[in-house]
């Protein structure tokens, strides 16, 4: 599949997202747009409860262990260590209380780091713990650098897969042989990344996403993986009815039901198109977006090789870069000294060119 044929093949893929008539939605990063099919797939449950109230249950712990399964597959895991919270700053919280620290355990993280994954350390700071922030001077670098950190000290290393404001993304294969040979818990916030990229957990302890960006199932859900090491090295921070049966279930309430129900249906509509062909559309719009912002000559800081559909601009008043965009009708985010364009599948060329001629144009030049 040519870049061409992303412009070409791409009216099928735009139909279900009547936004994209209005204007150039390029901030999935912040919210991705709900695909038009999800409102009713959330009314089905409710549609259920209307006529058969509590006498329902069953099809939703059915729907609840279908959804598990498919997102184990999906994230290369076991259905055994997937479960769902409200959000990733819940799942990570859970896992951050429920950890058992010891006085002089180290938990490493870069400085920059999303506040849900830097905030979360409390419990461990008050067992005696300590949080190394790790200043990333080279983008590039940040990696070998989170990497060199690693003490013997060290309980969790900490990261997003894909950053919130730069957008360089992770080698989680390589971070968890790293942290397995070390005797270190990787933990990963995978909210940037999921939709995106294929994401293997294989080599992950603590994983926690949302669904309201690249995989377009709004708010209120998220997912909690944890592997056997992690759960053997916690005790729930929270007990409920949830976690009865399974003394090591960080999950101790209910879920919400009616957006496991949206997720479902959303799980269909991208099977639907396949998996292969999200990504591949996805690297292919970034491709593009990378070599035209080189041939314009704008200072794009995600480095080659590290880019999971976030591209990050170098800009010194990147609000009122992010204001004349949207007056423009061209939608992006302002991130920390950065303009981030974070293109999704149903993008086409044309709007990423739209997006770099009004940077050229709105960025100040030295």
């Amino acid at each position: 599949m040519t870049i061409v044929d992303l412009q070409t093949d791409s009216h099928a893929l735009r139909t279900p997202f009547p936004h994209l008539q209005h204007c150039a939605y390029l901030d999935t990063a912040a919210v991705g747009l709900p695909w038009q099919g999800l409102g009713s797939a959330v009314g089905h449950f409710y549609g259920g409860v209307l006529s058969q109230g509590f006498d329902a249950r069953p099809q939703w712990l059915e729907k609840t262990q279908k959804v598990r399964a498919r997102m184990a597959g999906l994230l290369c895991a076991s259905p055994a260590d997937v479960t769902f919270v409200s959000s990733t700053t819940e799942g990570l919280n859970l896992a951050a209380h429920s950890i058992n620290w010891q006085p002089g355990n180290r938990i490493v993280l870069a400085a920059d780091e999303f506040p849900s994954v830097a905030r979360a350390w409390a419990p461990a700071v008050r067992a005696g713990a300590e949080v190394v922030a790790v200043e990333v001077g080279v983008e590039q670098d940040r990696e070998d650098i989170l990497i060199a950190a690693l003490a013997a000290s060290t309980r969790v290393l900490a990261v997003s897969q894909t950053h919130w404001s730069t957008g360089t993304s992770l080698n989680l294969a390589r971070l968890g042989a790293r942290c397995r040979a070390q005797g270190v818990l990787l933990l990963v916030d995978g909210t940037q990344a999921l939709g995106a990229v294929p994401t293997d957990l294989s080599g992950v302890d603590i994983y926690a996403a949302a669904f309201f960006k690249r995989m377009l199932s709004g708010f209120g859900l998220g997912v909690l993986v944890t592997s056997p090491q992690a759960r053997a090295a916690m005790s729930p921070a929270f007990l409920g009815y949830a976690n009865m049966e399974d003394p090591r279930q960080l999950q101790y309430a209910h879920v919400n039901i009616p957006a496991i129900y949206g997720l479902d249906a959303t799980l269909d509509y991208f099977d639907g198109m396949g998996w292969p062909t999200v990504f591949r559309r996805v690297s292919q719009l970034g491709d593009h977006l990378v070599a035209g912002a080189a041939r314009r000559g704008l200072d794009l800081l995600t480095p080659a090789g590290a880019q999971a559909g976030n591209f990050a601009f170098r800009c010194a008043d990147a609000e009122a870069v992010r204001a004349r965009l949207a007056a423009r009708g061209i939608s992006v985010a302002a991130r920390a000294g950065c303009i981030r364009v974070s293109p999704h599948f149903y993008n086409i060329p044309s709007e990423i060119d739209q997006c770099l001629d009004a940077l050229c144009e709105t960025i100040p030049r030295p």
